[in-house]
């Protein structure tokens, strides 16, 4: 994709790899969305996506937009106001439009980052119901598949250049901000509890294995596995163990549903070598068995 240029969004040059992506909306686009009264509030002027950023800096003396970075992998640093912040998975930095900052990727544990820059009357506000106090730049939101999920169609979307994609990009992104919000409060609400996002994460990324608790347990928490499983329970109504089965069960309904796989193969893809056990299991959680939940569906 040919890098746009804009009097008003300045992107590093770092070079992209295959994977990356960077996107600056054309400045006369921005200017015509800027006071329509559904992007008006927080609209954005560019996105991209860094993988494995090695090299990756930038210095900005006197910034003309805010800018919001995401880490998703990595590691790296901030600094704003001569304070200098560690930057790790999971991390949000906010930075307010006029105010310098610097940032780099760690050289010897590159971050991978989602980055956005914007404009509009209430990104202040956005900004201050993910950050602790208005003089703060960092907010540990954790990682969630919906930041990343959010962060990829707000890139997909930009790249149309028409209207009204970005009038939804820019209430995906006001939404994003929300999300972070509400999972930064959450983080501080239950840094003694379970952090359930963080189990569902960790077993959707597994549908294809058999994972065992004692397995679970110590890969997302330190808590023990009996106040484990108490805890998942009372915040969820069920087990991580029947959690993982509906997820598996949900993902089959959705192969079932988009493709010709037979029901051995679509066992096969979710850990399980038996495809009679796991129709068992199916029917047990959906009421029928996978090959009629298929034939009631295309009817």
């Amino acid at each position: 994709m040919a890098n746009l240029t804009s009097s008003q969004v300045e992107t590093s040059q770092w070079p992209l790899p295959e994977a990356g992506r960077r996107v600056v909306i054309p400045p006369g686009l921005v200017a015509g969305l800027a006071e329509h009264p559904l992007c008006r509030d927080c609209l954005p002027h560019g996105a991209g996506y860094y993988p494995n950023a090695a090299g990756h800096h930038m210095d900005r003396a006197a910034p003309r937009d805010h800018l919001l970075i995401y880490c998703l992998a990595g590691s790296g640093e901030a600094e704003q106001d001569g304070r200098r912040r560690p930057v790790g998975p999971g991390d949000v930095l906010l930075f307010r439009e006029g105010r310098p900052h610097r940032y780099r990727a760690n050289p010897d544990d590159p971050w991978t980052i989602y980055w956005v820059h914007l404009g509009g009357a209430e990104v202040d506000a956005c900004f201050d119901a993910v950050l602790d106090r208005p003089a703060a730049f960092l907010a540990r939101v954790g990682r969630h598949p919906r930041l990343t999920e959010d962060l990829d169609a707000l890139l997909a979307t930009v790249t149309r250049f028409r209207s009204h994609h970005l009038i939804y990009a820019a209430n995906l992104l006001k939404s994003l901000l929300c999300y972070m919000a509400l999972m930064r409060r959450q983080r501080q609400e239950r840094s003694d509890a379970l952090d359930v996002a963080r189990v569902q994460a960790w077993l959707r990324s597994r549908l294809h294995e058999r994972v065992d608790l004692g397995t679970l347990v110590a890969a997302t928490s330190e808590l023990s596995r009996y106040h484990f499983i108490r805890e998942y329970k009372r915040q969820t109504g069920q087990t991580p163990m029947q959690a993982f089965q509906h997820l598996k069960i949900s993902r089959a309904c959705y192969l079932l549903d988009i493709s010709d796989l037979s029901v051995a193969d679509i066992a096969q893809q979710l850990g399980h070598d038996d495809p009679y056990y796991f129709s068992r299991l199916f029917k047990k959680v959906m009421g029928v068995a996978p090959r009629d939940y298929r034939r009631e569906h295309l009817a």
